[in-house]
């Protein structure tokens, strides 16, 4: 009885390091993403782009660094009324990636940082603080490149004293996989 359980103790061992040697250093997407902005003063759409470098603990969790980019014009916001504004969030937390399917990967994270908006009117330029709770799906292509189909996050904003700005955002795009552990 001894032997079976030392030969599957064993076996175990293998396989998991086996299945370490799957595991990408990082991944790196890359995509199209709309922000859905809902304040206390007004709603805007803005368009803009996701990119995030995930490095890989495991196969099922990674450590995110998010940046994203949204460009558009509030009309009816203040102190930013008619003016083009860029936004910007560098974001970074954990990150868990369900099951070991090669195929379909689906994911959640939960990610803080800053919130950059730099209007027309340098005056009016504001660092506030961001949390993005959310996931998605990635879809395999091959080895090293998978689709990421669907990516959706609450995107909170506290700005002026914790005046909450809800927002939720849609990313799209491709994941990059990079190196072998």
């Amino acid at each position: 009885m001894k032997k079976l359980v030392l030969v599957l103790v064993l076996l175990l061992g293998v396989s998991t390091a086996a299945s370490a040697q799957d595991v990408a250093v990082a991944d790196l997407f890359a995509g199209y993403s709309f922000n859905r902005c809902v304040s206390e003063a007004t709603e805007c759409d803005l368009n803009g782009w996701n990119a995030a470098l995930d490095f890989n603990v495991n196969n099922n969790w990674a450590i995110t660094v998010d940046v994203s980019g949204y460009y558009g014009t509030f009309d009816d916001v203040a102190p930013y009324n008619g003016l083009d504004v860029k936004s910007h969030n560098f974001l970074f937390g954990p990150k868990y990636t369900f099951g070991s399917s090669e195929r379909v990967r689906p994911y959640v994270h939960a990610l803080f940082g800053i919130n950059h908006i730099n209007p027309a009117s340098p005056a009016t330029v504001e660092n506030n603080f961001a949390q993005a709770y959310g996931g998605g799906v990635d879809v395999r292509l091959n080895d090293k490149v998978f689709v990421r189909a669907v990516q959706v996050d609450y995107l909170g904003i506290r700005r002026e004293g914790f005046k909450a700005e809800d927002n939720i955002r849609f990313s799209a795009g491709f994941v990059f996989r990079l190196g072998q552990k």
